[in-house]
């Protein structure tokens, strides 16, 4: 059982990876740059060139993924665009609900899951 374990882990890499590259691409496929949702639209082209400078959308993709992918395994997620915080506090902030949510959700599939699988058996 605890080979079983270990391999599954293992196999935890890989997806973990691919699962990383397929939505930095998705994120790159979608319409639009990144940087148009932080500047104005009038804003001078000196500007946009500084900020992709900043943020690193000036390099090809693959060093772009790269630094990203560390910085990120760092844990530094960057700052929120909406609010100007650290998107680490922001997810912080909404970790307690989410477990309240998971728990209650649970509960209820699990009571569910009971009441409609249970057979009433008729006594003779």
């Amino acid at each position: 059982m605890l080979l079983y374990a270990l391999r599954r882990l293992l196999y935890l890499v890989p997806v973990a990876f691919g699962v990383s590259l397929l939505v930095f691409a998705l994120v790159h496929l979608a319409p639009g740059d990144p940087i148009s949702a932080i500047v104005p639209p009038d804003a001078p082209k000196e500007v946009v060139d500084k900020l992709k400078e900043y943020y690193g959308f000036d390099k090809p993709l693959p060093v772009q993924y790269f630094r990203w992918l560390t910085v990120t395994l760092t844990g530094d997620l960057g700052t929120s665009i909406g609010t100007g915080r650290p998107v680490a506090t922001e997810v912080a902030s909404a970790f307690g609900n989410t477990i309240i949510l998971a728990i209650a959700a649970t509960l209820f599939a699990f009571s569910l899951a009971v009441i409609l699988g249970t057979e009433v058996v008729p006594v003779v």
